[in-house]
């Protein structure tokens, strides 16, 4: 999420207007080609590249020479794809909508409680996701930053990742890719749900999809979906250890 973080900010400096414009629209595509450590210094490059609906750019993060996260962002257009009819639901919370309490902090990987932005589940597949208070790092100018959206979806994979597929407690779950197409400057109030589209697990790598819907409407607003390797906590410090 701190990749993710930077690569909105450097989008949010060259395009301060129309990252927050009310109506438009982000499309995200990440793939995460290495770990990345919280030690040395991340880099994050950045060049345009041709769109036929707005500005676009091409992101590499780097760190002690080689890529460890390579984007593509666009800015404008309409959304599209249609969501399966037969798909969970999940409840997202904004002001003037009951939130549930949050989740438990190890089933989202999470240590501070204002940073759970996932509710606790009312079954398997259904839970309120809580929006950022004022003055956290993700939190938007009274909006669904896409920041919050992505965290919150992040959240919802990690903790389905435990009790949808039965991954133990100490499971590493890595990203391997992240697609999203999300609105811009969406106010907070507007009453959102997630909708997981159900899809069975194979082996240590899964594929969660979740669509963006107004609760009271809906209208669908956009879409998630991210591509994850779990690790068990051996596996993962095997993997650490070969580094």
């Amino acid at each position: 999420m701190v990749l993710v973080a930077g690569v909105l900010d450097l989008v949010r400096a060259r395009e301060p207007e129309r990252i927050d414009a009310a109506g438009g629209r982000i499309r995200l595509s990440l793939t995460f080609d290495r770990m990345c450590e919280l030690g040395p210094p991340v880099w994050l490059e950045a060049e345009p590249v041709a769109a036929d609906d707005g500005p676009a750019w091409r992101l590499t993060a780097v760190q002690d020479g080689e890529a460890v996260c390579r984007a593509t962002v666009g800015l404008g257009g309409a959304e599209g794809s249609a969501v399966s009819a037969g798909s969970a639901r999940t409840v997202v919370a904004g002001p003037g909508r009951a939130a549930g309490e949050p989740a438990d902090a190890a089933l989202v990987h999470r240590h501070l409680a204002e940073n759970v932005l996932v509710g606790e589940p009312a079954r398997v597949e259904r839970a309120a996701v809580l929006v950022p208070p004022p003055g956290h790092r993700l939190a938007g100018a009274g909006t669904h930053g896409p920041g919050a959206l992505i965290e919150s979806a992040r959240q919802l994979a990690t903790m389905l990742g435990h009790t949808a597929h039965g991954r133990d407690a100490d499971a590493q779950m890595l990203w391997l890719s992240m697609e999203a197409d999300l609105p811009t400057g969406l106010p907070a109030e507007v009453p959102l749900e997630l909708w997981w589209e159900f899809a069975p697990v194979r082996g240590a790598r899964a594929v969660f999809r979740f669509a963006v819907v107004d609760a009271e409407s809906g209208e669908r607003h956009g879409r998630f979906e991210m591509g994850v390797h779990t690790l068990s906590r051996a596996g993962y410090l095997k993997r650490r250890s070969a580094k």
